[in-house]
Parts: C-alpha cells; sequence; structure tokens
C-alpha cells in the first residue's frame, strides 16, 4: 500500500472554540509504534469539551495530551500499514481499534496490577482525526471478522461500559441509570444481556430517552416532569434498585441515584460530577444502607476490551442503532454542532477517502 507524504485532519490550531481541517504531515512510527489507515472515527465528550474551549479544556487539555496544535480525537478503529521494528508480534493489514490510556508500567498501580489507573498516565502523541494515526502496539486491540470498523470505532467507551458493569451482578435483578448518553445507553444493553430483570432511565432529552427505550430500558423518566425517586419507589415495592449506574455526571441526578438505590445495593459512578457534590443525608443515604460504591475511570486494560469484544463481535449486543449519525472529516463542524446539542447517540467520522461501513 502506497503510504502519501502529506494528510488531512481535524487539528485544534487555537486556545479558541471551532477546530480547522487541513493538510499535515503523515506522521512516521517509532520503533515500539504502528502506523494505522483510519478507518471509522467517534466523538467523544471529551473532544466536544477540546472543541468548545471551555473551561475543562482550558485546564486540563494540554496538561493530559500535548500542546496546540493538535490533531483531535482518540475513539477510532483502522488497519495497520506500517509499523515500527519493535513491533513483531504486529502484522501489516491487521484490522485493529486502540486503547487510548498508554500506562508507564512502573507505578504501584501498574506494579500491583492495575495499569488502568497508572499514576502516570499518557495519551497518544497525537490525535486520530486524520487519514493516518501513530498509536503504541501495545495497546492495539485485534479486530473479530464479525465486527465492523464502526462498531470497533466505538469500543473505547463501550468498554467503560462493561468496565462498570463487570464490578457488579445484575442476573434477576433492578436496574436504575442515571443519564441516557452514549456510555448510558452502553450500560442498558449490556445489563440487558447481564440479565437484569428491569430496567429503568432517566434523562431530560426525549431523544434520548427513546433510545434508551430502544436499547432495552422498561420505563424512563424525565427528571423535569416527575420525581424519579419517587417514581422508581412506587415499581419497586419502595425497595429502590439493587444497582444504579451514575452515567450524567449531574449531581442532583446523583443524589437522585443514591436514594433509589437498595439497602446494601451497589452504586457505579461514571459519569464525572459537574460540580461539588456534597449529601445533606449522607447517613441514609450511604451510610445506613451499606452502600456499595465504585468509581469507574476508563478500562481495565486489556481486560474491558475483551469483554467488549465478546459481546459485540458475538452479536449478543447490537449497538448499531445508537450509532446514529456518520459525516466526512470535511464536515466535522456539523457534526460537532449536532453532537453539542446532545441530539445524537454516538457520530461517526471518516476521512473524506473512506468507504463506509
Amino acid at each position: 500500500m502506497e503510504i502519501k507524504k502529506m494528510m488531512k485532519a481535524i487539528v485544534k490550531t487555537k486556545r479558541e472554540s471551532g477546530a480547522e481541517y487541513k493538510d499535515v504531515p503523515v506522521p512516521e512510527p517509532n520503533p515500539d509504534e504502528v502506523l494505522i489507515k483510519v478507518h471509522a472515527a467517534a466523538i467523544c465528550g471529551t473532544d466536544i469539551h477540546i472543541y468548545q474551549w471551555n473551561k475543562w479544556a482550558q485546564e486540563n487539555f494540554e496538561r493530559s495530551f500535548s500542546p496546540v496544535p493538535r490533531i483531535m480525537g482518540h475513539e477510532f478503529s483502522g488497519e495497520v500499514v506500517k509499523k515500527g521494528v519493535l513491533a513483531e508480534s504486529i502484522e501489516i493489514g491487521q484490522r485493529v481499534a486502540c486503547e487510548t490510556h498508554i500506562p508507564c508500567g512502573h507505578c504501584y498501580q501498574c506494579r500491583t496490577g492495575d495499569t488502568y489507573n497508572c499514576q502516570n498516565i499518557r495519551r497518544f502523541r497525537d490525535g486520530i482525526y486524520g487519514e493516518y494515526a501513530v498509536v503504541p502496539a501495545k495497546n492495539l486491540v485485534l479486530l473479530p471478522d464479525t465486527m465492523t470498523y464502526d462498531q470497533a470505532a466505538v469500543m473505547e467507551p463501550f468498554s467503560v461500559a462493561t468496565h462498570g458493569a463487570s464490578m457488579v451482578s445484575m442476573v434477576g435483578d433492578t436496574v436504575m441509570v442515571m443519564g441516557c448518553g452514549p456510555i448510558g445507553l452502553f450500560i442498558i444493553k449490556i445489563a440487558r444481556a447481564m440479565g437484569a430483570s428491569y430496567i429503568y432511565a432517566s434523562d431530560i432529552s426525549d431523544y434520548r430517552r427513546k433510545l434508551a427505550l430502544d436499547s432495552g430500558a422498561n420505563q424512563v423518566f424525565n427528571p423535569i416532569e416527575c420525581d424519579v425517586v419517587e417514581c422508581v419507589k412506587k415499581l419497586t415495592a419502595s425497595l429502590g434498585c439493587g444497582t444504579v449506574f451514575d452515567t450524567s455526571g449531574n449531581v442532583d441526578a446523583i443524589k437522585q441515584g443514591f436514594k433509589i438505590l437498595r439497602k446494601c445495593g451497589n452504586m457505579v459512578m461514571i459519569g464525572l460530577p459537574s460540580k461539588t457534590l456534597s449529601f445533606e443525608d449522607a447517613g441514609n443515604d450511604i451510610v445506613w444502607k451499606a452502600a456499595k460504591i465504585y468509581g469507574i475511570h476508563g478500562r481495565e486494560i486489556l481486560k474491558s476490551w475483551e469483554i467488549s469484544k465478546g459481546l459485540i463481535g458475538s452479536g449478543a449486543v447490537n449497538i448499531d442503532h445508537l450509532l446514529t449519525h456518520r459525516f466526512p472529516f470535511s464536515q466535522y463542524e456539523t457534526a460537532f454542532e449536532l453532537a453539542e446539542k446532545g441530539m445524537t447517540g454516538k457520530v461517526i467520522l471518516y476521512p473524506d477517502n473512506i468507504e463506509k461501513d
């Protein structure tokens, strides 16, 4: 395969709202890296923050990633077209996705088996919203033939959902999902596959509540229009739910989730709180309930990915209807405008010269 010298990419060029679609050099892989021909990419909430250049991006982007200018994006799938001399186990032509957190391998967490929460976590040296991308060979995830590039492009956030779901048992139990963004919707699909008996969900978006029902939720609630806690308590004979997932990061939703949680239940917190989280009645909501609380950061490397491959690749979980919008890279402004409004599931982006799945 002939590899060009220059490529088109979506680049964050300034410390302000927006990005540019421009020509940049095709990157050269280091000895422990591979060059990927990108087939599909996805928009993440982090990408929206960076695109808007909001307070979060101003405080975290360059510290966590690299200085501007930088190619945007991190969720993707593609094909290996070139490799460094140390990437011996990787073959040209392999279809892959990639874990986006790069552990150091030396800190306490890495040495004791918790590499996903490495103290010195790094990211790709540049982003992936381009025709080609360079990533570490050790972070690659090989794709089964049964998985499309579109599906594989969202395996990173899907694996956050499998990480959270793997912490608890939902067989025959009631589940509540606070927030029906992409990860919340993935949680609903996984909870159904794991044997949950009843799944409830809450979101202010009519569009996303409809997606939640299509994903397997038994009943959905609009917290603006009803008292979600009272509604769920009535449906569960005042017991509440055995497992509550918060994927919203909204502090009011989190507090509602703790009140919905059944005694001795599991609270799985995935969303980052939007502001300081304080409890007026922590005794009743947490201590006397003997609540088990799990904080979920990223994915278990690479265990969560293998679970995701099994669920999606086997067809046990079908996520195709949650990949709701598709755009070429050149239409990135339209794509981000739509994603910012929350009127989407996952938005898939393609290099302009790539055929869609």
